[in-house]
């Protein structure tokens, strides 16, 4: 991270002729991941790619602090995501709804985008573009967090790819962050879907959520939910629960998720584990999904490494497979199963430079 000082004269009083000063830190920081990865799916064949996003998720960003006085702070948070595999920026959606997504592939702050108020007594109010509150676990309590084929997110997010725009993050938000109680810590989040229109697409794009957790020492727990309205889906809610324990010798994760949309459903759930060995450590986790009125079950095995060269740079390898259920095809690594019931494998090693 690079941290630039400024120090400017916000005004000269004309009475007296005295400045004014106003000091604020700009920080610059970005992650470039990438890797080699092969991909194989019954009945596909198999590819191939240099892929991205394989340990944590590319991106550019920028964040900056002012101290106001009396404990109350402003800041703002800009970060887009990249692919340095073709060198194109990432996506965002402008209203939590299909016609908002928005892919032009140049710099698109989508991963987040707010501005705040912050004291350490009250906690921080945030408006912009941010991550919801039921997204947090997903990535707090699985061992590969949301990034390569050891993702727990392959079964963890909605099968509908339109119920997915509000399952990480929302536009038009305001939210709120608890401040320091001890080891609680919590947000809430309301959306809005910005439509003019009466009639049943009025809310479409309204997302509402909560999170609510504890810390203490080895300890780590929290539940959330977020819902967001669209009408032609019958709506999405998005629940779950997860945990930590750092033993030492390993950290041992457990996560629990539903997803809701209209009258489908699919339950998750996650064991995992993070163990210190040599100059790095191993991560595995096995996930199993069970779907409703969607999907058929399915299942996931992952296992990796990641070898810390410093402490901004990492190699990492990890080895996952996806088993599909019944006559299922579902669920993949990112190479479509055409075999009903197959099966979807897959290696990948990259690199992880943090700036």
């Amino acid at each position: 991270m690079k941290k630039i000082t400024r120090v400017a004269a916000c005004a000269a009083l004309a009475m007296g002729g005295t400045a004014v000063y106003a000091q604020s830190t700009v920080t610059l920081f970005g992650i470039v991941d990438t890797n080699v990865a092969h991909l194989r799916s019954s009945g596909n064949g198999s590819v191939n790619i240099l892929g991205t996003d394989g340990n944590q998720s590319s991106r550019i960003g920028f964040r900056g602090v002012e101290n106001l006085g009396g404990g109350l702070k402003a800041g703002f948070w800009m970060e887009a995501a990249i692919n340095p595999d073709v060198g194109t920026g990432g996506s965002t959606n402008a209203n939590n709804q299909p016609s908002g997504a928005s892919n032009s592939g140049g710099l698109t702050f989508g991963r987040r985008a707010t501005v705040s108020l912050m004291d350490d007594n009250w906690g921080e109010v945030r408006l912009g573009r941010d991550y919801v509150p039921g997204f947090w676990n997903l990535s707090a309590f699985s061992p590969f967090g949301t990034n390569g084929i050891g993702s727990s997110s392959f079964l963890f997010y909605p099968v509908q790819s339109a119920a997915r725009i509000t399952n990480v993050r929302a536009s038009n938000s305001v939210g709120y962050h608890l401040p320091k109680m001890g080891g609680v810590y919590g947000q809430l989040m309301y959306a809005f879907g910005e439509n003019s229109a009466s009639g049943p697409t009025k809310n479409d794009g309204r997302a509402l959520g909560i999170r609510v957790g504890y810390k203490s020492g080895p300890v780590d727990v929290a539940v959330a939910t977020t819902k967001t309205e669209i009408s032609s889906l019958g709506d999405l809610r998005q629940t779950n629960i997860g945990g930590s324990y750092d033993f030492g010798v390993a950290q041992l994760m457990l996560l629990w998720n539903q997803n809701k949309v209209g009258s489908t459903s699919t339950k998750s759930a996650l064991v995992g584990a993070r163990i210190p060995l040599g100059q790095g450590h191993v991560r595995v986790a096995y996930s199993r999904v069970n779907a409703s009125g969607v999907a058929n079950d399915a299942q996931h095995l992952a296992l990796g490494y990641v070898y810390d060269l410093s402490k901004r740079t990492a190699l990492y390898g990890h080895i996952a497979r996806i088993d599909n259920k019944g006559n299922g095809v579902n669920y993949n690594l990112g190479q479509a199963v055409k075999t009903p019931g197959g099966n979807s494998d897959g290696v990948e090693f990259g690199i992880r430079h943090t700036f």
